[in-house]
């Protein structure tokens, strides 16, 4: 009998339910020991597990691989998290590029759910394992997020306060009760402002850290703060490209033969990260000594100023992972020696 080199449960979560495919590898050949819908609740859960373990003999490889879809895989993933398993969670649009290198047509959350555990088997070498952010960064992650709904929503409104003064008779109560919904939001965005503050300041080292962060030029307290909730303190990432990957704001390009597509971000990971930048990095384009001539630079290579406003983008994420990590305080006339640095250099200076 084949020894089993490897097993993998691929999950297609929604809301309410989430399908999976049971997979294993034996010597070159796959094959499907189940498939089957559950609950996406704790009493789910305990019998998806249960599920599994009917299938997976004790010394077999076994690894879980879902989708990063919204918030609705959180739960499964802590679950088995807290169960000693291994997890991945993966971006949707790398499973999109897989089925297509499979040339996968059908989309169901069946052929979904089979679609990830081939991943799983396939990819199992490259597959980074979840573990959950730490209590802290978890808080102001949700902090983080719900000021950045907050403070969307408050433009929708301030939008529509605007579009009655300006229109024709308007109503007086539908402008006063416009007018009510705008100052509540207001005081909902100062409220969680303050308790968001409070937060991080219960830990004297981290805000100190975020401090000296903040001595960039465009960059501001809760932008660093968004940034750290969203990475986890960097926790998980190695080196440059894969913070800037995480982010989606590696650069694509479309070129074959003669043809010469356009070259611009991937957007293939965290959009709170990419939301969280934008502004800073027109205050820095704006203000910033050194990010200042760096955006004139690229404005006269590029076409339109956005794909500059990118780069600086680009280059406030990495300036806050370096100092991060290296637990620095901010020098913009800092001289960089010896060949690991300028690589650090070339990197906050002259890529894009």
């Amino acid at each position: 009998m084949n020894k089993i080199l490897l097993q993998s449960v691929g999950i297609d979560i929604a809301k309410d339910k989430f399908d999976v495919c049971f997979m294993e590898l034996k010597s070159e050949r796959t094959f499907v020991k189940g498939t089957k819908s559950f609950n996406n609740d704790s009493k789910g859960f305990e019998t998806f597990l249960y599920w599994c373990s009917k299938r997976n003999p004790a010394d077999a490889s076994l690894i879980f691989v879902m989708e990063a879809t919204g918030v609705y895989y959180e739960d499964l993933c802590y679950f088995l998290h807290s169960k000693n398993e291994n997890v991945s969670v993966v971006l949707p649009q790398k499973v999109k590029y897989f089925a297509k290198s499979l040339n996968i047509k059908t989309k169901t959350d069946q052929v979904d759910a089979k679609l990830i555990a081939d991943m799983g088997l396939e990819r199992h070498n490259t597959l980074q394992l979840w573990s959950p952010p730490s209590k802290q960064f978890k808080e102001i992650r949700d902090l983080t997020r719900e000021f950045c709904r907050l403070k969307k929503s408050k433009t929708v409104i301030a939008s529509q306060v605007h579009a009655l003064h300006s229109a024709h008779n308007t109503s007086k109560d539908a402008l006063r009760i416009a007018l009510k919904h705008l100052a509540y939001t207001d005081k909902l965005i100062t409220e969680l402002d303050s308790v968001l503050l409070k937060t991080v300041k219960k830990d004297n080292q981290l805000y100190d850290k975020i401090k000296r962060i903040a001595e960039v030029k465009g960059l501001g307290i809760l932008t660093i703060v968004k940034v750290i909730a969203e990475t986890n303190g960097f926790l998980l990432f190695d080196n440059i490209r894969q913070l800037v990957s995480y982010a989606g704001l590696d650069v694509v390009q479309h070129q074959s033969g003669a043809y010469e597509g356009k070259t611009k971000i991937s957007k293939k990971g965290n959009a709170h990260l990419r939301a969280a930048l934008y502004m800073p990095a027109v205050s820095a384009a704006t203000h910033n000594l050194t990010l200042k001539p760096f955006y004139n630079r690229l404005n006269e290579k590029f076409n339109h100023k956005k794909q500059s406003l990118v780069a600086v983008m680009r280059k406030l994420l990495i300036l806050i992972y370096t100092l991060w990590k290296n637990d620095q305080e901010y020098n913009p006339k800092h001289q960089w020696d010896g060949k690991k640095k300028r690589e650090v250099a070339f990197s906050l200076v002259d890529s894009h």
